[in-house]
């Protein structure tokens, strides 16, 4: 993507790089893996439903199952120069003790690009569980990504308060 293009879609509200959890791979990393290739697949304009056109966006994503948290990360060549897959995935993997599944491989996205992959077993004598590793491994993708200046601060400071029900005092505003 063109750089005037990029930061059109920045300015929108667009994001270069994010990070999520799927519930349904099951912690499984080869399905997770088809789960990132079909997010980066170009779409069926004929299609009823707008499926995959994300592979212009860098993403890591998990699957935390019983037995164990399977992750994959992604980053579109046009992306590699803000954040090295490497080190974004290596960092992560490093904080939850994770074990290589498949090491740096070309991206089957239009976009181009690297992917990786690795698993967390669970240890229950070691305190190691698949849904506390994914709490802990995300945190730490994102705070990887804040570092580079890849994902914005969470600047949410409102102090609003929410109304519920009978609070609202709705008489007051006929």
């Amino acid at each position: 993507m063109a750089d005037k293009a990029r930061e059109k879609l920045i300015a929108k509200g667009g994001l270069d790089f994010f990070c999520t959890t799927l519930e349904f791979p099951d912690g499984n990393v080869e399905l997770l893996r088809m789960s990132m290739d079909a997010m980066n697949a170009e779409p069926d304009p004929d299609a009823e439903d707008r499926k995959g056109c994300s592979g212009r966006v860098g993403k890591m994503i998990f699957s935390a199952g019983t037995e164990q948290l399977a992750l994959v990360a992604y980053v579109p060549e046009a992306l590699a120069e803000k954040v090295s897959i490497g080190e974004w995935f290596l960092h992560v993997c490093a904080k939850v003790g994770a074990e290589i599944a498949t090491e740096l491989l070309p991206a089957e996205s239009p976009d181009k690009g690297m992917i990786a992959s690795a698993i967390v077993k669970k240890d229950a004598d070691a305190n190691k569980f698949p849904l506390k590793d994914k709490d802990t491994a995300m945190a730490a993708a994102f705070a990887f990504l804040r570092s580079k200046g890849a994902f914005p601060e969470d600047k949410d400071d409102s102090e609003d308060e929410m109304v519920f029900g009978d609070d609202c005092n709705l008489d007051d505003y006929e």
